[in-house]
């Protein structure tokens, strides 16, 4: 089976990826990740792990804090100096780096000399060996009670699609004796949609117990991206139209109905923190 190729894929999206930049796709994404985040996580030495147009790292400079910025992509790379650039030159003193890589770079960074990380849009792109190799990274890079703060696409809101990403889900965490043909006639559209899934993906129900291997405990979750009803279901649904949807808040949902946010939204956030050795 290929791997999926990270470096590959942002070489050929980053150009589109820019564009939804100021979406209200990425504005209502945004809002997530503000509501998962504490004052002080960013006045300290923060790790902007896939910068893409450097936002996150203009904000950490804003709060105060020093940002080391990372991107894979050289367009990526060069939107975020250029930002920061003109942010320093309006605030001298700024205190911030940017460098091209990817999670390979990250064993060359100092154990222990941050107090944030950030990782918004990113995981999803990777493959399981990159992935590993970033909570290591991540455990490594943060002081004790350092926050990590990350973003996912959510797999539990394929339970909600009741596509063809129902059936996977069913064949992945459930089916020891139906066959996938069996399940597929329950639903209408087996088949679709004809696109391509990420490579990671998560469950917000079990997320924690994966970062309690890496030494991590999780704080919070928030989540974003609701759809009011399966996509399938919406006249006229186009997933990449990112301009003309409109994004209800999620944030402020009374707590005797988050639970359908797990199920309802294509994108969860998670803050946690690095645990002390033992």
């Amino acid at each position: 089976m290929l791997q999926f190729d990270c470096k590959t894929h942002w070489q050929r999206v980053a150009a589109s990826y820019r564009d939804t930049m100021h979406t209200p796709y990425n504005k209502n994404r945004l809002e997530m990740v503000d509501a998962l985040l504490e004052k002080s996580d960013l006045s300290g030495s923060v790790l902007d792990f896939g910068c893409g147009d450097g936002v996150m790292s203009e904000s950490v400079l804003s709060a105060g804090g020093s940002v080391h910025a990372v991107d894979l992509e050289p367009s990526m790379v060069e939107s975020t100096q250029c930002l920061l650039e003109q942010w320093a030159e309006r605030h001298p003193g700024a205190n911030y780096s940017v460098q091209r890589g990817g999670v390979e770079g990250l064993s060359s960074l100092t154990e222990g000399s941050f107090d944030t990380i950030l990782a918004i849009n990113v995981l999803a792109y990777m493959n399981g060996g990159e992935e590993r190799q970033f909570y290591t990274q991540s455990k490594r890079l943060l002081r004790s009670g350092g926050v990590l703060l990350v973003t996912h696409s959510n797999e539990l809101f394929d339970l909600y699609t009741l596509n063809k990403y129902t059936q996977l889900f069913f064949k992945h965490h459930f089916s020891t004796h139906a066959a996938m043909d069996e399940v597929g006639s329950l639903l209408v559209h087996p088949d679709e949609p004809d696109r391509r899934i990420f490579p990671v993906r998560e469950n917000p129900l079990n997320y924690r117990y994966k970062l309690g291997s890496y030494g991590f405990m999780e704080e919070r979750q928030e989540f974003s991206i609701f759809h009011k009803l399966p996509p399938l279901l919406m006249e006229g649904f186009d997933p990449d139209d990112l301009q003309s949807r409109d994004y209800p808040d999620t944030i402020h949902w009374p707590a005797s109905e988050r639970w359908k946010l797990m199920f309802m939204c294509s994108i969860f956030g998670s803050r946690a923190i690095s645990l002390p050795q033992r």
